[in-house]
This record gives structure tokens, C-alpha cells and sequence, in this order.
């Protein structure tokens, strides 16, 4: 009886080997970037654009080594890789990945005007392809409640950071609270804003007590932090 070995699987070319180094780096890459952004659910796909001379090159019997290419600002939209096969007869070249990453992130429920201060009621979360964002986006509704829109919003616009601004919590002539800390002993006393204020800004205020102008970090509604001696 004669026994026939199965074909063996023909070996991967150059062009195929250059799809998968760029495919996994890709992949780990834009994985790493959603666990940064905290992108839990997220759906990749990826498409490697070789460059003609893919086609030409020898298949490379080491492992292919790559590295991010194309500077430090890097965009999903267009990744790029610099691709070697090491060795005395390797070859070195440069490949772009178009990325798309759809995540959940907060857009619009309906048109929103300039100075709306934004409710529950005024967002939803919709699947967006991240990587045709150049801002950034929000993943949950909670964390653009409350902030006030700059400019028009569309209906199914997807939110981001330069279309919002923190609420205003202190406006100017508004009677403050100052909290004070004199070397380890925290003290409050009265004063007014001198400027209008949002949360994490620092503002001029005039210490009630002393008449004395002094800067302080907006901390809360109606609360100013003096960060040097009142």
C-alpha cells in the first residue's frame, strides 16, 4: 500500500510576512492606546497598505522586526511601520495600516446650542470610529453633564473636548469663601472674585479681612484655595 504525505502548506511570501509583523504591531499598539483611553468595548480592524516593492523582496527566514514610524504624533486613522528583515541579505521598508476602531462614546440626543448647559436628557452613547476623531471623545455621559457647549452641536454629533467648557462656579463680585493654608493650619475666611472662574482655574480674589488681592485656585462652587500667603 502506498501512503501519500499531505501537501505541506506553501510558505508565507515577503508581502504576506510584511501583512503580519504590521497587522499584530498594529493591534498591539491601538490595544494599548483603548487600555489608556479606558475603550472597553472596542471592534479593530486594520488594513495594511504595502508599497509596490512588497511584491519583489525574498521571503526573510528571521522574524520580521518593526518600530512606529512617521514621528511621535501618531494617528490611527494612518499608522505607520518601519519594517526589516535582519541579516546580511534583509531588506528594510516603510508601511502605512489604516486603523478603524468603533467604540461607544456620548453624541448628541438633539441640537444643542452655544451656552446650553448640558442635561442627562441631552445625550446618548452611539458607536463611533475613533479613529476619525482628532479630538477627544467621552466614553460615558457623566463626564460631559453639566459642562456648557461652545458652539452648536449637531444632532448625532459626537462630543468632544473642544466643543465644551467646564461650568462657570464663580462669577465675578461673587462673595467667596477663601480657604487658607498657613503652615499646616487650614483657616477660611471671606472674599470676593475679582474674575469669573471655572473649576481647576486659578483667579484674582480680594481677601475680605485684609482688602489684600491675591490668586487662588477655583475649587468648587464658591470656593477659592489660596495657594501662597493670604
Amino acid at each position: 500500500m502506498i501512503l501519500f504525505s499531505p501537501l505541506s502548506a506553501a510558505a508565507p511570501n515577503a508581502a504576506q510576512q510584511i501583512d503580519a509583523a504590521v497587522t499584530r504591531a498594529a493591534r498591539s499598539e491601538i490595544n494599548d492606546i483603548a487600555a489608556s483611553q479606558g475603550w472597553e468595548k472596542r471592534k479593530i480592524s486594520t488594513e495594511s497598505v504595502l508599497p509596490p516593492e512588497a511584491n519583489t523582496l525574498v521571503p526573510c527566514t528571521a522574524p520580521l522586526l518593526t518600530s512606529p514610524g512617521g514621528g511621535n504624533k501618531r494617528m490611527l486613522m494612518r499608522l505607520r511601520y518601519e519594517v526589516s528583515c535582519p541579516g546580511p541579505q534583509g531588506w528594510s521598508l516603510t508601511v502605512a495600516v489604516k486603523a478603524s476602531v468603533r467604540v461607544p462614546l456620548v453624541t448628541s440626543a438633539q441640537m444643542l446650542e452655544r451656552g446650553r448647559v448640558i442635561g442627562p436628557a441631552d445625550v446618548v452613547m452611539s458607536e463611533q470610529n475613533v479613529a476619525l476623531i482628532q479630538d477627544q471623545g467621552f466614553s460615558a455621559p457623566q463626564q460631559v453633564v453639566g459642562q456648557t457647549v461652545k458652539r452648536r452641536i449637531n444632532a448625532g454629533q459626537t462630543l468632544t473636548a473642544s466643543l465644551l467648557d467646564r461650568p462657570v462656579l464663580i462669577e465675578r463680585g461673587q462673595s467667596v469663601t477663601l480657604i487658607i493654608n498657613n503652615q499646616g493650619i487650614q483657616a477660611s475666611t471671606a472674599g470676593e472674585a475679582l474674575k469669573q472662574g471655572r473649576q481647576g482655574e486659578m483667579i484674582r480674589v480680594r481677601n475680605s479681612s485684609s482688602q489684600r488681592i491675591v490668586e487662588g485656585l477655583v475649587e468648587s462652587s464658591g470656593v477659592v484655595r489660596i495657594l501662597g500667603a493670604p
